[in-house]
């Protein structure tokens, strides 16, 4: 029996040249794998406006289309996760199945913080406006953004900041809740960007999710341990 193609959708600030060792992982076990950079990432176009995540969807739509690629698994790491979820709702089964790793289904960052994050970059913003603070802007900003978590909104530019905003602030929760399709969540047990705890989260609302913890590794688990991550993956796809 023919294997399933498979499709790997990049996280937010990478792109598929940071996946060609899966890839390679992947051909070696049989599968015919396809790694888009996705709009606004790698050697892509960059967007002229900001984008919101149906636009990755539709993206996401058209390459499976003019690829003729059907029933793919889809492989979404972090950012690529929340495509994979959105696409899944607005295409149900489409996939044959989703592998899930570092996506952020629920906020890892408190509302608390979230409130006081906004707060201090708005005064920051009147603060840095005086004339004698002015040169230091830039690097306060990048110290700031790094420790509220945010760093990725701080290194996002023109359009891409505006498109960080609109994905981030998108509920996932009535995506993941309408998954019927074979899902497996794999996560590095040591991932602080997205802790382990939203991927049990994430498991109570996902219909029949399975949940691998790897240990000893982070959010890097599919491009920094493609091997590792095959490996503990593989189970899941010889059922499909």
């Amino acid at each position: 029996m023919k294997k399933l193609p498979i499709v790997v959708l990049h996280g937010w600030g990478l792109s598929s040249e940071r996946f060609q060792p899966l890839v390679r992982e992947l051909n070696k076990a049989g599968y015919a794998v396809y790694a888009p950079n996705l709009p606004g990432f790698g050697d892509s176009r960059m967007p002229s406006r900001a984008l919101n995540l149906q636009d990755y969807v539709e993206f996401l739509h058209t390459y499976l289309g003019d690829k003729r690629i059907k029933q793919p698994v889809l492989i979404g790491h972090s950012f690529g996760g929340r495509v994979s979820l959105k696409y899944e709702y607005m295409y149900p089964k489409s996939a044959r199945a989703l592998i899930l790793t570092g996506v952020p289904g629920f906020t890892p960052v408190a509302r608390k913080k979230l409130i006081l994050f906004i707060a201090m970059a708005k005064l920051g913003k009147v603060i840095f406006s005086l004339r004698l603070l002015r040169g230091l802007k830039d690097k306060a900003q990048e110290w700031y953004y790094y420790l509220v978590g945010a760093k990725e909104y701080y290194r996002a530019k023109g359009a891409m900041r505006e498109t960080f905003k609109n994905v981030v602030r998108e509920d996932l929760l009535p995506y993941m809740k309408s998954v019927r399709t074979p899902c497996l969540l794999a996560w590095g047990e040591s991932d602080i960007i997205t802790p382990v705890s939203i991927a049990y989260r994430m498991k109570e609302v996902i219909k029949n999710a399975q949940l691998r913890v790897v240990s000893g590794v982070d959010h890097g688990l599919p491009y920094k341990h493609p091997e590792l991550f095959v490996t503990t993956i593989k189970p899941f796809l010889e059922t499909l």
